[in-house]
């Protein structure tokens, strides 16, 4: 719907068959200013020019009070008058505006969750795009908690107020660790009048850096359900804990009460748990899909990745979870498969095992789909078998240009990626920096990221604990 306004009607000071320039009130109305029009307003205009008449819509400018305009239609065959000095505009209605406007929709709708580069220059896109049947105009705010964000008052994640072209924002970095974290970032789309908001996880993330973990003397045991525990995995705010192993051959589900925390008193057992025998009775490896809505289990029984569904996202409650009767083999490259892991959309997907100590890269044609002929070995690899000869996990960071292994070596490997997600030829190399767990687990097998990358979960099967790292700064 467009700006209503009483009484507007001005001079056309200059503008031809472009953009209006107004004038002066006509004797006895207002301008569109003193009449409540504001800037970036869409107002349904009428100039009459002589004998000839258009109508529009136009956006209005207060800064050198000017007119934006589509025409609708017009006595020059629909086409916009080319103005003279005798010209004058005016606010009108027509009857379309009596049939109602409903507020701009998304065609293409700004993404859930949007991962910020760190180095304070490098600037990533937001893109969104929304129909009305009268121009759009994009804007911005934000918030977490009750902080609210906007061009007065940035959120510290960002270095500058957001840039638009149309639907793309352009978003710049903090490289201030401190900032690590997230705010939420909400796309308007107007028609002047009617708005369509979209809101988006903006995350600010730097770690981890295995050269700065340190042991947060912390850790919780697992051993009343699983005695030999393989792998672990955590939902989005760190809220609920999964295990696996080949003893029970089941996911447990845990309880925290604070996020990411091993803290004593602050984990609990829920009573959840979910058996995979009758796909895979030797799992290795559990992951999930962003919003808990999938579950992935590997194996060295099957060497298979199973695809399972869950209604309720991170849930294990009893009928939540069920085979979604989708895998995929990888035997063809590693047939004693200890670990697997998704880039941040599901279409990458990573696997390491005992047999060939080499990472493998997979493309997923739709994000987190196991169907028959969505999944293809990429040939791409990476051998980490100069530093562990025994991987039992692999892990990345956000963005996927740093990427983990441990094994029974008990020490965490750190790999830099020129390109994240990618283990083409040339563009993964080893960091020189390690990080020896010996101390708490000496046959780690399951490795878990928190807390924006600042910090790390260990499991093993040795002591069947939990230990919890910081490795961000």
């Amino acid at each position: 719907m467009v700006k209503l306004v009483n009484r507007a009607k001005m001079t056309v000071a200059s503008g031809g068959a472009g953009d209006i320039t107004l004038g002066t009130a006509v004797d006895g109305y207002q301008t569109f200013a003193d009449a409540g029009v504001l800037d970036t307003n869409v107002v349904r205009y009428t100039i009459e020019d002589g004998d000839d008449w258009e109508i529009g819509t136009g956006v209005y400018t207060a800064s050198g009070t000017t007119l934006v305009r589509t025409v609708t239609e017009s006595s020059n065959s629909d086409a916009a008058l080319t103005c003279s000095a005798d010209a004058v505009i005016f606010v009108t209605l027509t009857a379309e505006d009596f049939s109602g406007n409903a507020a701009p929709i998304w065609t293409t709708k700004p993404p859930n969750a949007l991962n910020l580069a760190n180095d304070g220059s490098t600037a990533v896109t937001l893109a969104g795009v929304a129909y009305d049947e009268f121009p759009v105009r994009y804007s911005w705010d934000g918030y977490f908690g009750t902080s609210v964000y906007d061009a007065d008052s940035l959120p510290p994640q960002l270095v500058s107020a957001p840039t638009f072209n149309g639907g793309t924002a352009s978003l710049v970095g903090s490289s201030t660790q401190s900032n690590t974290g997230t705010f939420y970032f909400r796309m308007k789309a107007s028609d002047g009048v009617k708005t369509a908001t979209a809101i988006t996880n903006v995350i600010l993330n730097f770690g981890p850096f295995m050269n700065n973990a340190a042991y947060d003397n912390l850790s919780f045991s697992v051993a009343s359900q699983e005695t030999n525990a393989t792998s672990i995995a955590f939902n989005s705010d760190g809220t609920k804990m999964f295990i696996v192993g080949t003893n029970a051959d089941t996911v447990f589900e845990f309880d925290l009460t604070n996020g990411f925390s091993l803290a004593s008193g602050n984990v609990s057992y829920s009573n959840n748990s979910f058996s995979v025998t009758s796909q895979e009775d030797g799992p290795t490896s559990i992951a999930f899909n962003s919003d808990g809505t999938k579950m992935f289990i590997v194996g060295t029984s099957a060497d298979t990745v199973f695809e399972y569904d869950l209604t309720n996202g991170f849930s294990l409650a009893f009928g939540n979870v069920s085979y979604s009767n989708n895998s995929f083999s990888v035997a063809s490259q590693e047939t004693d498969t200890r670990s697997m892991a998704f880039n941040s959309d599901g279409t990458k997907m990573f696997i390491v095992g005992l047999n060939t100590d080499t990472v493998f890269e997979y493309d997923l044609t739709n994000g987190f789909s196991l169907a028959f002929g969505n999944v293809s070995y990429s040939n791409n690899s990476f051998s980490v078998a100069s530093q562990e000869t025994v991987p039992t996990d692999i892990s990345f960071n956000f963005d996927g240009t740093k990427m983990f292994i441990v094994g029974t070596g008990s020490t965490v490997y750190q790999y830099s990626l020129t390109s994240g997600f990618s283990m083409a030829a040339g563009n993964v190399s080893y960091d020189n920096v390690s990080f020896s767990v010996a101390s708490q687990e000496s046959s780690p097998s399951g490795l878990a990221f928190g807390d924006n990358g600042r910090k790390m979960f260990l499991i093993g099967f040795g002591n069947d604990t939990v230990f919890q790292y910081s490795v961000s700064n």
